[in-house]
């Protein structure tokens, strides 16, 4: 009883699943045409993240660099826009906010060979390590 039961699972199972697989096989929507003069629709623009270590921040020119952590890439310049949502915490922070050191995560996307951070988030610091305390050994 337990074996055909157990088949019949099986089988629903990969009835269930066809279905899936066969939804992912229909052939994708047309992109929307672009006119001449005229930016490629925003949901055709990837978003990326990158995370490391703040070097500089210039808020004047609404720039941050960042050093990647992985190793990858250089330092990577973004360009930081009004929008751009930027948090530490859990609180909503000004680029001015941000200092050289910070860890960050930032979301970016590419738009005319720049690097346009859309959300930037940084890392509460590490508390400090406490020096261990040494009980004091009684006299004899």
């Amino acid at each position: 009883m337990f074996k055909k039961l157990s088949i019949l699972a099986t089988i629903a199972c990969a009835f269930a699943f066809t279905g899936t697989v066969l939804a992912d096989e229909t052939a994708p929507a047309a992109a929307p045409s672009v006119a001449a003069g005229q930016s490629v629709p925003a949901m055709h623009t990837k978003t990326s993240i990158i995370g490391g270590t703040v070097v500089s921040v210039n808020a004047a020119a609404k720039q941050l660099v960042v050093k990647n952590s992985e190793g990858k890439m250089d330092d990577v310049t973004f360009d930081v826009g009004d929008k751009a949502n930027i948090r530490k915490m859990g609180k909503e922070i000004t680029l001015s906010d941000i200092v050289a050191g910070d860890k960050v995560m930032v979301a970016f996307k590419h738009k005319d060979d720049k690097r346009i951070a859309t959300s930037i988030r940084v890392r509460a610091p590490k508390p400090a390590a406490e020096a261990p305390t040494v009980p004091a050994t009684p006299a004899k």
